[in-house]
């Protein structure tokens, strides 16, 4: 009995000696679903058979799904990849840097680098040992290298290299579109800058004629106004003394940026105000309803930074400073049963349009590289120069409507983003 044990014993640490795996160095690399593997060695016959290898693939990692593995002819075929396999036979040692395995002849780095998603696995027999290497798209040296002892039996030296190189969890294999775009990604918080980045967004805001934390003094007989006899009235340099100064606010959007520094913004503002109507004067009990509308078109220039702070999420903090051009259109009617007067056909009107500046900060999120949430605020000042001087009684003649108007705003916005 004792001597079975014994017996026993030593063809366990047999078997682990024939097993026993010796990796030189392993760089982290990715492990595709569905791999494909090119055996590749110059020796006359590969030490593997592809079909068993491909089985011990399988019975190793799962989720390898359904690899494919073939004898790399076309490299046992090329002068310069059978002079490069030679000198890795003769150098391919424990403890070398993989910097000094580093394929250097240019056809053999094409070669290499054109082998997209699929793997090169180099192996060759010295006397009793085996040595592999394995290759993939992103370097010219082996991601990892290593000795087996050499078994005739190809089963369980094929199930041997699948646990020395192919064990772990697995990605799904890139697309074409997607193999480009990692070739650029020395990590996952890095990408190559575009040229050109362009976006179009819609946002939802508010502005006001006050602007925070300023004295409203100088606010307050524009914003206190209300509309009696417009034909005599004190002070109307100001939009805000006929319309309400506060109201939702639209603004739809495009632009781009260049290099992620300097760009350019063209929007649609769109905003709703009431006439200011004094409730007292009669002259305007006829009227039912009295607003206007006020649209914006303007052009920016916009200067912006990118932080990636994760491989999915992106902070933009940017700046813009842009001219502006407001036209205003008016939306009157009567109550029932009224008739226009001749003073409501007499209303105030506007100038054709007011050009001014506007000038925003803000702060735009951007995620999976596409979808943008945008903050910002600002100050728009609007105005036109006056066709005359004004009267020395200017209380008894009109002024001109729109002289001066400064609000500030905020907004936020959903945007699409897309890059060149």
């Amino acid at each position: 009995m004792k001597r079975l044990f014994q017996i026993f014993a030593a063809a366990c640490c047999f078997a682990g000696a024939v097993f026993a795996e010796d990796v030189y160095f392993r760089e982290p690399f990715t492990l595709w679903q569905d791999p494909e593997i090119l055996v590749w060695t110059p020796d006359s016959a590969a030490p593997i058979d592809p079909r068993e290898f491909s089985l011990s693939l399988k019975r190793n990692n799962s989720g390898i799904g359904s690899p494919s593995v073939r004898i790399a002819g076309e490299l046992e075929r090329d002068s310069s990849a059978i002079l490069y396999a030679v000198w890795l036979k003769n150098n391919l040692l424990p403890g070398i840097p993989t910097e000094l395995l580093k394929a250097r002849e240019a056809k053999m780095q094409s070669r290499l680098s054109a082998i997209e998603d699929k793997y090169i696995l180099y192996m060759t027999r010295n006397g009793n040992t085996l040595t592999l290497a394995l290759f993939d798209e992103t370097s010219y040296s082996p991601k990892a290298a290593g000795s087996l002892p050499f078994n005739s039996d190809k089963v369980a030296l094929g199930d041997a290299i699948a646990e020395m190189f192919f064990g772990g969890s697995t990605n799904r294999r890139l697309t074409k579109e997607e193999r480009a775009k990692k070739a650029v990604e020395p990590n996952e918080y890095y990408s190559k800058i575009p040229t050109f980045r362009g976006f179009f967004g819609v946002a939802g805001g508010y502005t006001q004629a006050q602007v925070p934390f300023t004295p409203d003094s100088w606010y307050r007989r524009k914003l206190n106004s209300k509309i009696k006899n417009y034909r005599n009235t004190q002070d109307s340099l100001s939009l805000w003394n006929f319309i309400e100064d506060s109201s939702p606010l639209l603004n739809v959007y495009a632009g781009g940026t260049w290099f992620d520094f300097i760009g350019s913004e063209i929007f649609l503002r769109f905003s709703e105000h009431d006439a200011k109507i004094d409730e007292k004067d009669t002259i305007y009990n006829e009227l039912d309803d009295w607003k206007f509308y006020r649209f914006e078109v303007g052009l920016s220039l916009m200067l912006s930074y990118r932080f990636p702070i994760h491989k999915n999420v992106t902070l933009v903090p940017h700046g813009s400073l842009g001219f502006i051009y407001s036209f205003l259109s008016e939306s009157i009617d009567t109550k029932s049963g009224y008739k226009a007067s001749g003073a409501y056909k007499a209303r105030i009107e506007f100038k054709d349009f007011y050009k001014g500046a506007v000038l925003a900060i803000g702060m735009r999120t951007i995620l999976l590289d596409h979808y943008g949430i945008d903050l910002r605020a600002g100050l728009a000042g609007r105005g036109r120069i006056l066709d005359r001087e004004p009267s020395v009684d200017a209380v008894a003649e009109p002024t001109v409507i729109g002289g001066s108007t400064i609000d500030c705003f905020i907004q936020l916005g959903l945007e699409y983003h897309w890059s060149l």
